[in-house]
């Protein structure tokens, strides 16, 4: 009763504190992590090129908020540019069709109260909050204009990018293409009166949504944010997305790897409470074809053990997703899905982790559990579709959120 007691005190002299001096309490709604385009021959000899440069035109990205918002905040990233990056005018509006945003929503967003900014090489830069009352699942378009030429980030999403010209107010941008090209907004923070907690999605290109319909928000994460919305119980939850496409948890490229990165695009996130980690399918796969970064299926566990150590130490809780079939995919062999199955038997019985989200017992094709159900993948034997993402999200027991309450 004593500790109670004095863990009551603590916080009621928190939030009073917090009351007095106004601060705003934020908690991440959207997440696009930022990647270099540091070389990485060994794992693809013939790397894409990077996109074209951006150069005097209107990029705008589309966004959807997990939870409701009073205010908003955008970040916005050059931490990997090697030059300043200059940002003309910067506004957000509710979405519309094709690129369009909705008459009447649009706002200026300003930084240190001015209408542009010069971001420092090599760092983010956030807004100055914008009162804006939006509900749940809300879709935005988020429109820069860039003056200066400059080299697009490597992390590449579906944006619209305009013709030459500062269209950022307008309605619809004239000549807009729909192109997948470099994400400058790599976080959306709200101030909310409901959410107060976040589970961050660590993982590759599966939990990014890789191959799920462009700008529908039909990735297993988006699918869990609309399902945590929809129960009472977990309606405080919001989710911030940080999936890289070929990510490993031990090697760089694209991209640090996650043990490299967990610091940044977890803990540095306003609210994280939970993490939700599958990562490990492209060390399984990288080892067979390329050999001097193979990792064994005890490496797999000694990183895992790594986050669940630097996320328990900031009393997050971890949920274990188990990697899922990739018989037929372009780097599968039987040894790789040798270590993958005992991997996930780790994952499963080890009791390290807070929770198990059981992804692959989910997408398995009955007949040959080591495939993925044809009628769940895109073609490549690796990525879920639409259907597959929904099946994963909804393996995901929302009991869990409940549980980890009880840790943060």
């Amino acid at each position: 009763m004593g500790r109670c007691a004095g863990f009551c005190v603590a916080v009621f002299l928190l939030t009073v504190a917090d009351a007095r001096s106004g601060r705003d309490v934020w908690v991440g709604a959207w997440s696009f992590v930022p990647t270099s385009f540091t070389p990485t021959p060994v794992v693809n000899p013939k790397p894409p090129a990077p996109p074209g440069d951006f150069d005097q035109v209107t990029v705008r990205q589309i966004v959807r908020v997990a939870q409701p918002a009073e205010r908003i905040r955008i970040r916005v990233s050059n931490e990997y540019g090697a030059v300043p990056l200059s940002l003309g005018s910067v506004h957000v509006a509710l979405a519309g069709e094709d690129g369009a945003v909705l008459p009447g929503s649009d706002h200026v967003v300003t930084f240190s109260h001015l209408p542009s900014a010069l971001i420092p090489a090599g760092a983010p830069l956030l807004s100055d909050a914008i009162d804006w009352r939006v509900p749940r699942l809300t879709t935005l378009a988020i429109s820069i204009y860039l003056p200066e030429k400059v080299t697009p980030p490597a992390h590449r999403v579906s944006e619209y990018v305009s013709a030459p010209g500062d269209f950022t107010a307008a309605t619809a941008m004239p000549e807009a293409v729909l192109m997948r090209t470099g994400a400058l907004i790599s976080e959306v923070d709200i101030v909310s009166s409901s959410a107060t907690r976040v589970v961050v999605t660590l993982g590759d290109s599966i939990t990014e949504g890789f191959g799920s319909t462009v700008n529908e928000f039909r990735g297993w994460p988006d699918r869990l944010a609309e399902r945590l919305a929809e129960n009472r119980a977990t309606r405080d939850w919001s989710v911030v997305n940080a999936g890289i496409n070929s990510n490993r948890l031990l090697h760089d490229g694209p991209g640090a790897g996650a043990l490299a990165r967990f610091d940044r695009d977890v803990l540095s996130v306003p609210g994280v409470s939970a993490v939700i980690l599958m990562e490990g399918i492209n060390d399984i796969g990288y080892s067979t074809t390329v050999p001097p970064e193979a990792v064994t299926a005890a490496d797999i566990i000694t990183a895992y053990r790594q986050i669940l150590e630097r996320a328990h130490a900031r009393g997050l809780a971890v949920f274990g997703a188990t990697l899922t079939p990739f018989e037929g995919a372009h780097y599968y062999s039987a040894a790789g899905d040798a270590m993958r199955r005992t991997v996930n038997e780790w994952i499963r019985s080890s009791g390290e982790f807070d929770g198990v989200i059981d992804f692959d017992a989910a997408l398995r094709d009955p007949a040959n559990p080591a495939e993925m159900n044809a009628s769940l993948q895109r073609g490549d034997h690796l990525h879920p579709n639409d259907s597959g993402y929904a099946v994963m999200a909804n393996a995901v027991d929302l009991n869990l959120f409940s549980h980890a309450s009880g840790r943060h």
